[in-house]
């Protein structure tokens, strides 16, 4: 891991408000990172691609309970940062994301691309948009139907 790539994950990590000790950490050697196509639902719409984000999922889950926590949740979005940032350029294309082109305009701003700071404040990706039920507590279904809207 280069220096500069450790660098971004400590200023990631120390920008998320409850650092967990032990986060998962993860390199863009590992092929579930690369990039794959979504898939369609032949109306146009685009079906969550489920490996991906169950590896998301995995990553911010971190005493492997079945839910993620508000603590692992902001502690997580750096691992999944640098599982996303495939090509170790240290910030976000739109074929990284996989998100719609207005929920990437709404990640990304003025320069096209979501660096790590962006990605952890991000509005799109707030714990409480996501635990749709308020028990503070975040299960995978709930993050799948969150992120059906943007992808």
């Amino acid at each position: 891991m280069s220096v500069a790539r450790i660098l971004l994950a400590a200023s990631l990590f120390s920008a998320t408000a409850a650092l967990l000790p032990g986060c998962a950490g993860s390199t863009a050697t590992d092929k579930a990172a690369a990039p794959a196509a979504a898939q369609s639902s032949g109306n146009g719409s685009v079906i969550v691609d489920d490996r991906r984000l169950l590896r998301f999922f995995g990553l911010m889950d971190e005493d492997g309970n079945g839910t993620v926590s508000r603590p692992e949740f902001q502690s997580g979005k750096g691992s999944v940062f640098m599982a996303m940032d495939a090509d170790n350029s240290m910030t976000l294309t739109p074929d990284e994301t996989r998100l719609k082109p207005e929920a990437f305009a709404q990640l990304a701003g003025a320069d096209g691309v979501v660096d790590g700071q962006e990605f952890v404040a991000a509005d799109i990706a707030q714990f409480d948009k996501i635990d749709a039920n308020g028990d503070r507590e975040i299960t995978y279904d709930e993050l799948r139907a969150y992120m059906a809207k943007y992808e």
